[in-house]
């Protein structure tokens, strides 16, 4: 944490240099600043980002292709950054979010849009089955995901790429809109999971089978969150975890069958892996931007005031950002945890490269 006469200091180097600098210099300036002084629910709840002079008619007209609009005399493109939960897809938006030419945001779940229109669209008897009348539908709906993202991101008036960060397997919001997805292993997905639900105050999250589980073991994590043992918890609980690796299971398949027809398509998509991420940040972050034709030069380094570091310095068990490691689950899981984990997503996690075998 930063101590108050640190922040002061930083702040009177900021206003010092803030005479001659341009308007975009002193964004630059203020970014981290703003970062490390006001939490990111607060900088959320009052983010009034202003629109371009057509407003967000701009975001209705796509040019060259669906995922690019001409805003005045800039061209803005959309992407998708996806992955299962807790598998670093937060740590990817902040280092996007470095970038002066690039604006994630999360979580949109436009994936309720194109459910709805899916349906809409494949039933035969539906008038909107109809091909004339399914492209409307689909115009329709990447033109909303295009405005929300648009006006969710007029923040950064320099950025050229806007993007939707949601937990997700691989699927089009935006025809031929390139893709990013991060996979982690599994067994530190569970660990971290099951510690992030302890520290948030509100059951909404949790599946309904889970909550009274989740509810008698809180308290004991409030009182002691360095001691809390997590399998005294949601991770000691047999439903919680089978139902969660299967959903990791089920994000990974997904992701892995429609790759092919992503590609096939056209679609640009960029595969990463969160421990490769710890082990080579730098060589991930050039390939990460290389794949929006972003200069890497660009953008500023990461640091620990921005959450783009590897791991977080020291383990916090009441923060949303707790530890960030790799390999944590080889002291944790017990060996019956282990077991359910190779029944419902051992397959998985041969395929994604986390497993030889099942003999682990």
């Amino acid at each position: 944490m930063d101590t108050l006469e640190h922040r002061d200091t930083q702040l009177t180097r900021l206003l010092r240099s803030a005479k001659n600098a341009t308007p975009e210099g002193l964004r630059s300036m203020l970014r981290p600043v703003v970062r490390r002084v006001v939490p990111e629910d607060i900088r959320a709840s009052v983010h009034e980002p202003p629109v371009g002079p057509e407003g967000l008619a701009a975001a209705d007209r796509w040019v060259e292709n669906h995922y690019t609009i001409r805003d005045g005399g800039t061209l803005r493109r959309f992407f998708f950054l996806c992955g299962c939960f807790k598998s670093g897809t937060n740590w990817v938006q902040n280092l996007l979010n470095l970038h002066p030419h690039a604006n994630v945001r999360g979580e949109f779940h436009f994936e309720v849009l194109r459910n709805a229109v899916d349906q809409l669209t494949n039933v035969y008897w539906f008038l909107g089955s109809k091909p004339r009348l399914r492209e409307v539908a689909i115009d329709g709906s990447e033109a909303m995901i295009r405005r929300m993202i648009y006006a969710s991101t007029r923040d950064k008036p320099g950025a050229t790429w806007l993007g939707d960060r949601t937990p997700n397997p691989l699927r089009t919001m935006i025809r031929g809109a390139p893709q990013i997805i991060i996979t982690r292993d599994v067994r530190d997905v569970l660990v971290s999971w099951s510690f992030h639900h302890m520290r948030v105050d509100t059951e909404m999250g949790i599946a309904v089978p889970f909550r009274e589980c989740w509810a008698e073991a809180r308290p004991g994590f409030l009182a002691d969150p360095e001691g809390f043992n997590p399998l005294d918890g949601l991770l000691g609980h047999e439903g919680w975890v089978r139902h969660h690796a299967s959903h990791w299971a089920q994000i990974c398949r997904a992701s892995r069958e429609a790759l092919p027809q992503l590609q096939e398509d056209g679609t640009p998509v960029l595969e990463l892996k969160y421990e490769q991420l710890h082990a080579d940040l730098d060589g991930e972050v050039e390939r990460l931007y290389r794949f929006l034709d972003l200069d890497p030069a660009l953008a500023e380094a990461p640091s620990e005031a921005t959450k783009t570091r590897p791991g977080f310095g020291r383990e916090d068990r009441k923060s949303f950002y707790r530890k960030g490691a790799v390999g944590e689950w080889e002291d944790v899981l017990p060996e019956n945890i282990r077991g359910i984990i190779k029944e419902c997503a051992g397959e998985e996690m041969i395929a994604a490269g986390y497993a030889q075998d099942l003999n682990w």
